[in-house]
């Protein structure tokens, strides 16, 4: 904690707002705390036309981005990421169809489309959905709405944008017809980026390309609510330089249809999900091939969804929420040769991994100044995957070992999980609230985790440069956490600090592999020293907070902060990739049409990294940024404008991740840098 101190009062020394990851900022947004329990981005205007969702994510106190690439935010959550977290686009999870999560659930909402996000500050009530771990993102999109009146109304918004940092180009236009009873809407998204430039130079193999369209309908009658989304993305040729290979095409189709209604005071919903994905991705189509003779592409498919049923009773002082839910997928992915038409690796095979679950959660004031939310989970988690092969070229003696000892196993695996949360809030005064939580919750092992046969990099995006191994028998995570908060807020001043331990037993992490087959398959491919995932012991501990405060009629000044260490409890070493301490804060100045925001971010080095897996130090940086809003007086027409990174600072932030790309100006295994100066303009329109 000591080395906090300097950091936030260096913060407070930069008139700024709250700011993006990676000085990507947005425009005319709030970061508010819903009675301590809840911290949200509400994008009405965005201000840098950055296409990443987890940009705005990275504002929440607390919050970070693992980024591979320009569409590939991977959330983090005080120290904890990727499938630890539950992360909703509008009310889902979408299925990824890549074995190194370059389709993270973040990357199928545009910015562009971006409402809100949000995330539940300390531990996730179980009503929030299956395997809430490390918390809950919600992210919701701009959508149809209904007629506010007995005619029929038409509505839409278009916006366009540009960066400089990439040449950026962003164009995305909603169109909708609604009446009393009936909405239906369309949309289309359109984004472009050339490799991004910086302070250091530019980084090779970081560009983007993404086309979104979107279908809505929605019915209402009475106490009824019938509602059905589609939504179709097609990523194409996109760089993920701290990856062995970038995007070539992620196409996804996602359905989703909800219903509810209310019988007898009783609050009925019923939810169900799907989506599709074929991922190609390879080496040698963004990048050089670091070993020509090594050109590879991989073809990956998934699909799945979920399925909830709820149900809202009145009991007590409160209401008891009780339901099923589950969440399904399947995943397959394969590696082949483009110089060598016989060459093939199957990498998953009819991999599954379904979970059906069953929940209550009583939430309601236990007195005048009492108020508490108790939850309890069962979930019934079952893995399998089919037999693996690969050609006789490329399988060598301990390849060949490692498959037929694969395929010989028993693979499907079934887990028993129970979560446990619970929360309480005390009004102490009518300015001053007090928050606790406890809980217990679980994961079962991903299936790149228990499935990975072949020693290799497709790791859920880990991005460390380690070939790694799976175990069959891994057992789940099983996290114990307390958190223990305050939200003051006296007059025109607010501020809602929130500590935290999670202590976690039988934590999935890679381990130096011992095996001598896989040593040797994984020498065959360039490393010598793999890793195998394996249960260890772990713990996370610290501290982030919310502040702001009205300092005059049209002045504002606003912030954050966020401490977490992540260590191992077996040995002596640190978690891998967690956020170093950081701080934000923000001067406005608001006018009824336009408003100014200066804006100053720093973040500490961070030197407590993870030896196990190869983790470089990180150094600090201070970040100062302008942006602007204007309204016109009419057609709803708005501007936004702005200039990030303003002293064009070279700066590599922790979560970055390591380049990966030969030819290019940043080297491999360098961090990968910041943007440079980037200026940014966007205009808004809505009818």
């Amino acid at each position: 904690m000591t080395r906090l101190r300097p950091l936030a009062a260096a913060a407070l020394l930069l008139p700024a707002a709250a700011l993006a990851d990676q000085a990507e900022t947005l425009e005319s947004i709030d970061v508010t705390a819903d009675r301590a329990a809840t911290a949200a981005v509400a994008a009405d205007e965005l201000g840098d036309p950055a296409p990443d969702t987890a940009a705005a994510l990275a504002r929440l106190p607390g919050a970070g981005v693992n980024r591979n690439g320009p569409l590939t935010g991977i959330a983090q959550y005080r120290g904890l990421y990727g499938d630890r977290l539950n992360v909703l686009v509008d009310g889902a999870s979408p299925v990824s169809g890549g074995p190194n999560a370059m389709d993270t659930p973040l990357s199928y909402l545009p910015a562009a489309r971006l409402a809100r996000i949000e995330i539940h500050r300390g531990i996730a009530p179980v009503s929030d959905g299956i395997e809430t771990l490390g918390g809950t993102v919600r992210a919701t999109s701009r959508a149809g709405r209904f007629a506010s009146g007995d005619g029929v109304e038409l509505y839409g918004d278009a916006a366009a944008g540009l960066r400089s940092a990439d040449d950026g180009r962003s164009v995305t236009g909603l169109a909708g017809v609604a009446g009393r009873r009936h909405r239906a809407h369309a949309a289309v998204t359109r984004e472009r980026g050339d490799d991004r430039e910086t302070a250091a130079g530019t980084v090779a193999a970081s560009r983007h390309e993404r086309d979104v369209y979107e279908l809505g309908y929605g019915h209402r009658e009475d106490d009824r609510r019938v509602s059905l989304d589609y939504r179709r993305n097609e990523t194409g040729p996109t760089g993920t330089p701290a990856l062995p290979m970038d995007i070539d095409v992620i196409d996804t189709d996602l359905l989703r249809a909800g219903y509810a209604t209310s019988f007898r005071g009783i609050g009925l919903s019923a939810d169900v999900a799907y989506n599709d994905v074929h991922h190609r991705m390879s080496n040698d189509s963004l990048r050089p091939p670091a070993n020509p003779m090594m050109r590879r592409y991989t073809v990956a498919d998934a699909d799945g969804g979920s399925y909830r049923l709820r149900a809202d009773i009145p009991l007590a002082t409160g209401s008891l929420a009780v339901g099923v839910d589950g969440r399904l997928a399947r995943h397959d992915a394969d590696i082949f040769a483009p110089d060598n038409d016989a060459f093939f690796v199957r990498n998953f095979n009819d991999v599954r991994r379904d979970l059906h679950s069953l929940f209550g959660e009583w939430s309601g004031p236990l007195s005048a100044r009492l108020g508490a939310t108790l939850g309890l989970r069962y979930t019934r988690a079952t893995t399998d995957a089919g037999r693996v092969d690969g050609t006789p070229a490329m399988m060598m003696p301990a390849a060949a070992t490692l498959r037929d000892r694969f395929n010989a196993a028993d693979r499907e695996r079934t887990d028993d999980n129970l979560d446990l949360a619970l929360a309480l809030e005390y009004v102490l005064r009518h300015d001053l609230d007090l928050t606790a939580g406890l809980g217990r919750k679980t994961r079962t092992p991903s299936y790149q985790t228990r499935y990975l046969w072949l020693p290799l990099q497709s790791a859920g995006g880990l991005a460390d440069g380690n070939n790694y191994v799976g175990d069959i028998d891994l057992d789940p995570e099983v996290s114990h956490e307390a958190t223990l908060g305050l939200d003051w807020h006296p007059g025109r001043f607010r501020v809602s600090p929130q500590a935290f331990y999670r202590r976690v037993d039988d934590y999935i992490q890679g381990v130096p592999a011992t095996d001598p087959a896989v040593l040797m398959a994984s020498g065959m491919t360039g490393d010598p020293t793999p890793l195998r995932f394996a249960n260890v012991d772990a713990e996370l501990y610290g501290i982030d907070a919310l502040w702001s405060v009205q300092l005059a009629d049209r002045w504002f000044l606003d912030g954050s902060l966020a401490y977490v260490r992540g260590e191992r409890r077996d040995i002596d070493d640190d978690l891998y990739r967690v956020a170093p301490p950081n701080a934000r804060v923000a001067l406005s100045h608001r006018r009824a049409r336009w408003s100014v925001t200066l804006t100053g971010e720093a973040h500490d080095g961070q030197d407590h990294v993870s030896a196990t897996n190869g983790e470089t130090e990180s150094g600090g940086y201070g970040l100062l940024h302008v942006s602007g809003r204007y309204e016109f007086p009419r057609h709803g027409l708005t501007l936004s404008a702005g200039m990030d990174n303003l002293l064009d600072k070279a700066y590599r932030p922790h979560l970055a991740g390591i380049n990966r790309v030969v030819d290019s100006d940043i080297a491999v295994g360098e961090r990968l840098p910041g943007d440079g100066i980037n200026g940014y303009v966007r205009l808004s329109l809505a009818w």
